[in-house]
């Protein structure tokens, strides 16, 4: 008789944590909003529905959602307290319950919050979460409880805490020039290191107007921001046109360093609207930069490939930049004045216009350095091999 009543009991409890684990299993925090406080030692399916998010926030480390607010979800709790700003003493009261339905919400990060939440998406890695949001990666990881190994994956949510001060954009300044004697759009060009046709467009005329001893020309100048990187090893990640070729002007001597092997030499950007277009400095500038290529970048038939990418520092105006570079000289005759009609032109250019503005550095014509979002001059289009150089040379 006492087996018979104690059985029915024990069956219910049986049925009762069955169905939990089917529901808990199937718990999702997504559009769910908490209504009661929770503390070490109660369960539910708000219970369910807190792990679940903090598991999704990389707070929760057990391996399933059990539904029971343990210890392993208070810790988890007060970590997630402790990463918005509020009283870490694991219990989900208003406070942390207000925060807690916001993340729920899916609510879209804001600077003005002191948290916020974004969920991965496709391509994305914790260096361009923190760039887009003007956080850095040391708080993006104490608010994520995650470190530089730690792997995301599309659909996972991410903490935004609280940024620092926002990356501002580039501003445009204008200098005043007075035209002399012999001065043409694109001799200013070259001059302050601005596209010709920016100047053309500040001053409401065509990139082939004449212009008149005494006329004043105005010269946009544009100031880019300092970007953060991952590291002092690193270069920023600048935008070609918006932020790299303003940075690197026309006219402009740089040095730059092989990412690989720490290797260096100076170059001059003397060409080249969408990407730079440079020449060694020097002769030993040369040398320097064709053993780069020679002892690393050969093809299998023993050739150098001075085509090849590699992911190099560009070192200008007190900036480094994240680039990549190739070794190929083209379309120029170092013996031959610059702009002047040549019969033969390096890199099996043939006969045509000499682009050589360096002289005696024994190279004939530039070569190519490419930025984030530059393009090829023979189709106008991204080279991907280069974006996978610059992402590598900007620590991504």
């Amino acid at each position: 008789m006492v087996t018979k009543r104690l059985a029915l009991p024990v069956a219910a409890a049986l049925i009762f944590i069955l169905f939990m684990c089917v529901f808990v299993s199937q718990a999702s925090a997504a559009g769910y909003q908490l209504t009661r406080n929770l503390k070490k030692g109660m369960s539910g399916e708000d219970v369910a529905v807190v792990q679940r998010l903090l598991k999704d926030l990389n707070f929760f480390t057990y391996p399933q959602i059990t539904g029971y607010f343990g210890s392993i979800t208070e810790t988890a709790v007060k970590a997630f307290q402790k990463a918005n700003g509020l009283v870490a003493d694991g219990i989900i009261g208003p406070v942390t319950r207000g925060v807690m339905n916001k993340f729920l919400a899916g609510s879209t990060p804001s600077r003005s919050d002191t948290t916020s939440v974004y969920i991965v998406q496709s391509g994305d890695s914790l260096w361009k979460i923190s760039q887009r949001f003007g956080v850095s990666l040391s708080k993006l990881f104490a608010a994520n409880n995650m470190t530089s190994s730690t792997i995301i994956y599309p659909g996972q949510k991410i903490i935004i805490p609280q940024g620092d001060a926002p990356i501002s954009a580039p501003t445009v300044t204008y200098i005043n020039h007075t035209v002399v004697k012999g001065d043409t759009l694109w001799n200013l060009s070259y001059k302050y290191g601005v596209p010709v046709g920016e100047i053309a467009q500040a001053n409401g005329m065509d990139t082939s107007a004449v212009l008149y001893v005494g006329q004043v020309i105005k010269i946009p100048k544009r100031e880019v921001p300092v970007k953060p990187t991952p590291g002092p090893q690193y270069g920023e990640l600048l935008d070609w046109w918006k932020e790299a070729q303003y940075v690197f002007p026309l006219n402009s001597t740089a040095t730059i360093v092989d990412f690989y092997t720490g290797i260096s030499f100076k170059i001059v950007r003397t060409y080249g609207t969408g990407h730079a277009d440079v020449e060694p400095l020097t002769y030993e500038d040369t040398l320097i930069m064709k053993g780069i290529w020679e002892k690393h970048e050969r093809l299998a038939s023993g050739a150098v490939n001075y085509w090849a990418r590699r992911p190099v520092l560009v070192l200008v105006n007190g900036r480094k930049l994240a680039a990549s570079a190739t070794a190929a000289l083209h379309a120029g005759l170092d013996s031959a004045a610059d702009g002047a009609y040549v019969s033969w032109r390096s890199g099996d250019y043939g006969p045509g216009i000499n682009y050589d503005r360096i002289k005696g550095n024994g190279a004939d014509g530039h070569f190519d350095i490419h930025f984030l979002n530059s393009v090829r001059h023979k189709d106008g289009q991204v080279d991907a091999e280069h974006q996978a150089m610059i992402r590598i040379a900007a620590g991504q």
